[in-house]
């Protein structure tokens, strides 16, 4: 027995119909995950941040650490814990629905260029009597700059603010070059950048659409 579907309505009119029934779809499926696929992205992204060198440096402490050429007297974790959930929490998540040309899109939005977040977070300072170490825009922005002239640090074991060394005469001061970074490249962006976060993502997305 064969069958035979005949269309009443124009091929324009059939495709019109089902890009609205694919773009409803898709709408309802996006608002209803809103919050869940930002909550993944914020662990992925904390997953991200985690595993850079700048953190794992911070959280091994020890002489030669970032702890101790900074002199940073505030707990490892605290400090860690601060910076990763101040990337995490700065995420966005914004929905332009998809009308029925498929045209829309979700944005996914990580970190503002201008780190201010980062940068007023009080885990970032040192203080010590009457100075204010900002150590941590000099790790996200300074680069290689010399910060203080014919001074270097010297890995000492309970000596300085943090125990773990103090300044010397000779030399100059400045963020150690493997950890050194600019505003378009430091840790955080090479935690937020390259092929293999785009395909977590891709996948995450994949995911909540399924």
């Amino acid at each position: 027995m064969n069958i035979t579907l005949t269309l009443t309505d124009s091929i324009k009119t059939v495709e019109k119909n089902i890009n609205v029934a694919i773009s409803k779809s898709i709408n309802d499926k996006l608002n209803k995950n809103i919050t869940r696929i930002r909550d993944k992205a914020k662990n992925l992204v904390k997953s991200w941040v985690f595993i850079q060198p700048e953190i794992q440096s911070l959280l091994l402490g020890g002489p030669g650490s970032l702890v101790g050429y900074f002199g940073i007297t505030t707990t490892s974790q605290q400090i860690v814990d601060s910076i990763i959930n101040s990337v995490a929490e700065s995420i966005e998540v914004k929905l332009t629905k998809y009308a029925t040309d498929l045209s829309g899109g979700l944005e996914i939005r990580f970190q503002p260029s201008s780190f201010i977040n980062l940068l007023s977070i009080p885990e970032g300072h040192t203080i010590y009597g009457n100075g204010d170490l900002h150590w941590l825009e000099w790790l996200l922005n300074r680069g290689d700059t010399i910060i203080v002239a014919n001074y270097q640090y010297n890995p000492v074991t309970g000596l300085g603010r943090s125990g773990l060394g103090v300044m010397v005469s000779g030399g100059s001061f400045r963020v150690p070059p493997q950890f050194s970074g600019t505003s378009d490249n430091n840790f955080i962006t090479r935690a937020l950048i390259g092929k293999s976060q785009e395909k977590q993502i891709a996948e995450l997305l994949q995911k909540v659409l399924e």
